[in-house]
């Protein structure tokens, strides 16, 4: 309900899947005041609910609900703990937050519905991507690393834009999603959550190699090192996936990701052939915490955590 002044209400949902769009998780499974948030990877975290009032919501969430004021808090531990503020419909069928993607919205589907969501998105043997499949054409190999926010996915897209190269985003690997970013994104990090998660024979497997790698990073986002076993078996599986698609597709290739030291580049370049070459990228500090504070504009704790765990310095 809404009141005269536009606030509202305590709002109740429905248990069962709210399947997400424009967010980083694909749904949340709801039971009363707790749920599930679920990613196209399979990995589930934890999630508390609270109902009340929580501020005035963000104007393009107002616009989209005719509601002035929060009124659900989404909470989640990723080696830290994150929240989203809400509107609910007056239905209870429908929660619209605000990232740094844009509007998200989750709405409750009925078991049949979420079931025939599930089975939709692109092929894993062979995801769609706008580029020339030329097989018999193996090109240059490039691996752009470094830390958060210096233009790995940008650099690998201008790359794509301008000469050609296949971009691969290698985030997208992680959360089993299409790794062939859009063109014509303005933000290539950001977009990989907006790409369709993969389907088809593979997928289990890939899933558990991701859970313990997403296991690995929220270790770290808590303040840990890398765990040198997790790190090779997830980074050995996505080699695997990175050398069928440059079979499949050929042509120059660009490859976005993270890596943790020379190590463990010596580790990829085993798998991937000496023919590979990582361009690893830099930046002055404080223009790197700029740079990654306008991509996470409503999260500044976000910030110091990625300035500090996934930092320039530390992946050297």
């Amino acid at each position: 309900m809404v009141d005269e002044e536009g606030k509202s209400s305590t709002s109740i949902l429905h248990d069962g899947s709210y399947f997400a769009t424009g967010s980083w998780y694909s749904s949340i499974v709801v039971k009363g005041d707790t749920a599930l948030m679920m990613q196209p990877n399979g990995t589930a975290l934890d999630m508390k609910l609270k109902f009340g009032e929580f501020g005035e919501a963000d104007p393009d969430v107002a616009e989209t609900t005719s509601q002035k004021f929060y009124n659900i808090k989404l909470s989640f531990c990723f080696g830290k703990e994150f929240t989203e503020l809400g509107v609910v419909s007056e239905d209870g069928l429908r929660i619209t937050t605000k990232n740094d993607i844009g509007l998200s919205v989750l709405d409750w589907m009925s078991e049949e519905e979420a079931a025939a969501l599930e089975a939709k998105g692109d092929p894993i043997e062979d995801p769609p991507g706008p580029y020339k499949i030329q097989p018999d054409i193996l090109g240059k190999f490039l691996w752009i690393t470094g830390g958060a926010g210096v233009g790995k996915s940008t650099s690998a897209q201008l790359r794509s834009k301008m000469h050609g190269y296949v971009y691969y985003e290698g985030d997208c690997f992680a959360s089993c999603r299409n790794p062939y970013i859009p063109l014509d994104v303005q933000n290539p990090s950001l977009a990989q959550f907006l790409q369709k998660p993969l389907i088809g024979e593979g997928l289990e497997e890939r899933r558990e190699v991701c859970k313990r790698g997403n296991e690995m990073f929220g270790e770290m986002m808590a303040g840990g090192d890398y765990d040198k076993v997790k790190a090779e078996e997830y980074y050995e599986k996505m080699c695997e996936d990175i050398k069928r698609e440059r079979k499949r597709i050929g042509g120059d290739w660009s490859i976005a990701g993270v890596t943790f030291g020379q190590d463990l580049r010596n580790f990829i370049r085993s798998k991937l052939g000496p023919d590979l070459v990582f361009v690893v990228l830099n930046m002055e500090m404080e223009d790197l915490k700029e740079r990654i504070r306008i991509r996470h504009i409503r999260e500044e704790g976000t910030v110091d955590i990625l300035m500090v765990r996934f930092g320039s310095s530390r992946l050297k």
